[in-house]
């Protein structure tokens, strides 16, 4: 074989990687084929230490001791964007006086949160109405199917411990990068998923009773396809007007389904 034609075979090959990859299998080593492997999104485990400095953790028992402490009615838990949102007008101004706490941590992918709600965060001692949940897009690795399957084990496991009365909001993931790219499609196809799923009552079930799917992503990117810094600042995470824009859906919802007036 040539070196057109190799080259030509290796791309070959690699296209019919991805293609499996999306099938959730994965290349073994040194091209010893493809074997399949179970989903890592519901594989619940915390982050690898890389720094060493163990703040992960601290934060993560922080969160469990202000669980059995806390007197709030409402649960944000995911990523850094849950996490800034404590920081911005939209929290203090509205969303705090639902009695909300925030269990946010930056970085946090699907199976972290999985390992935190399976290892205290949970263990409230007062009635939680509601959970606003939200994480994904830290998993860049995954395919949407993945990251869609590990957040339905997500909302199983907050109705095993909170019960079946709990409201669960879930907002749609945001776009990112300045431009389209890749990781825009994967997030989109999650939604897809999300909204399939809890918007179709084809598809009525036990994990879909009182979950809420609040799309939050459309209305972000322009005509021309970019997103604004004014929005997201570094095309990721909100600026403080962003947060009023998009999770001001959230804070409606929220409203709504614990019978209270929104703010003016």
């Amino acid at each position: 074989m040539n070196g057109p034609e190799r080259a030509q075979q290796e791309s070959n090959n690699g296209a019919a990687a991805a293609a499996v990859v999306g099938s959730q299998e994965r290349r073994l080593p040194a091209g010893r084929g493809f074997v399949k492997m179970m989903n890592p999104c519901v594989i619940p485990q915390p982050p690898e230490d890389v720094v060493g400095d163990g703040r992960w953790m601290s934060m993560h028992n922080r969160y469990v001791q202000e669980a059995k402490t806390s007197e709030g009615e409402v649960l944000f838990i995911g990523d850094s964007i849950i996490q800034q949102l404590q920081f911005s007008t939209l929290w203090t101004e509205k969303i705090s006086s639902l009695h909300c706490i925030n269990f946010g941590i930056g970085g946090d992918r699907v199976e972290n949160i999985l390992w935190r709600v399976q290892n205290g965060e949970l263990d409230f001692n007062n009635k939680i109405k509601a959970v606003v949940l939200f994480v994904g897009t830290n998993n860049l690795d995954c395919t949407p199917h993945e990251i869609f399957e590990g957040i339905l084990e997500i909302i199983k496991e907050i109705k095993h411990r909170l019960g079946n009365d709990v409201a669960i909001i879930l907002p749609t993931l945001l776009p990112r990068g300045q431009y389209p790219n890749p990781y825009r499609e994967r997030n989109d196809h999650v939604n897809t998923f999300l909204v399939d799923k809890f918007c179709n009552e084809a598809n009525a079930d036990e994990v879909t009773d009182n979950v809420h799917v609040v799309v939050i992503d459309n209305d972000i990117v322009g005509n021309d396809q970019t997103i604004s810094h004014h929005v997201m600042h570094d095309y990721l995470h909100l600026t403080n007007t962003g947060y009023t824009k998009v999770f001001g859906k959230v804070y409606e919802k929220l409203c709504e389904v614990l019978k209270v007036a929104p703010a003016k």
